[in-house]
């Protein structure tokens, strides 16, 4: 059983769309110049080995951040099917409700709080 408000799933629903809005503007290419590096094509040739350090930890924290914001996406994405499908806010482990107060933090979320740490414990072990 669901538990959730019209009210609360409207909130939740507008702000998962923003979110994915956001994410989606970043993963076209808003992520900028993170470690200060210069373009590759404005270092040539003589570019000093800091400067080439510099910007190869600029390019790994940008796909870094890239595949981070993609996963985010991916998982909103599911929400808001779920949400279509009339099936949000339940978990989806064990079918039952996840509280108001958890999905406000993370509305993106699927499971609840005991499936999810049950989760967390399993892979930890593998």
């Amino acid at each position: 059983m669901i538990t959730l408000t019209s009210s609360e799933l409207m909130l939740l629903q507008e702000w998962l769309c923003e979110r994915r809005r956001e994410l989606l503007a970043t993963l076209r290419g808003e992520y900028g110049d993170l470690a200060g590096a210069r373009p590759p094509e404005a270092l040539g040739s003589e570019s000093h080995p800091d400067e080439t350090a510099s910007r190869k930890a600029g390019e790994e924290l940008r796909d870094a951040l890239a595949r981070h914001d993609f996963h985010e996406l991916q998982q909103i994405d599911r929400a808001l099917a779920s949400i279509a499908a009339g099936l949000y806010g339940a978990c989806v482990e064990c079918g039952e409700p996840i509280g108001y107060e958890r999905l406000a933090a993370a509305p993106y979320t699927a499971r609840c709080v005991s499936c999810q740490s049950a989760f967390e414990r399993h892979r930890a072990t593998r």
